[in-house]
């Protein structure tokens, strides 16, 4: 009998682990063996994200922040964001080849809502481009999953925080990347 319950009681710690597990990713990093620190002064362009299917209000979050946070971040390495205001398709591919830039997708997003509660689900993708090189030397993927009680919160205000979360976490992973290597 103490042997079932031992195992009831494992089996309980492992699933809130997983369950744990599950709520904090971390953003998959991939970079190419072309990669190399961005030095100090340079000039960073952010490209505007492509969305799809993805609520205004949490697009244009996700974006805002992110520069907001990669400009902040950023001033330690001295690195300066600039903002391109027109698609990649608009921008000459020679201009592109010469400069760092970086591109993002956010895509898969989904809420699921019940009675009582909503999971909210989204994947986000950066590209970092450096001159030179027409395939991306860095890319990181993020996968976000949020579970919250309609008791405790709103969906306006969980698409706030996971916005916030998804800027700043891929903003912060890309300065270590761009100044560490």
């Amino acid at each position: 009998m103490t042997l079932v319950r031992m195992f009831r009681g494992c089996g309980l710690l492992c699933l809130m682990l997983l369950l744990v597990a599950a709520c904090s990713s971390r953003p998959e990093v991939h970079k190419k063996s072309t990669f190399t620190v961005v030095p100090s002064e340079e000039t960073l362009y952010v490209v505007p994200f492509t969305t799809i299917m993805v609520p205004q209000a949490v697009s244009e979050g996700i974006f805002d922040r992110f520069v907001d946070a990669l400009i902040e971040k950023g001033v330690d390495r001295k690195y300066n964001v600039v903002i391109l205001k027109q698609g990649l398709k608009e921008i000459a591919p020679d201009w592109l080849a010469s400069h760092y830039y970086i591109t993002g997708d956010l895509f898969a997003y989904v809420e699921e809502s019940g009675c009582c509660s909503t999971t909210i689900r989204s994947r986000s993708r950066i590209r970092l481009f450096q001159p030179g090189s027409t395939e991306p030397v860095l890319m990181m993927e993020y996968p976000r999953e949020v579970f919250f009680d309609h008791d405790y919160s709103t969906i306006e205000q969980q698409r706030r925080l996971l916005a916030r979360d998804i800027a700043d976490t891929l903003a912060g992973y890309l300065i270590d990347a761009l100044s560490k290597g």
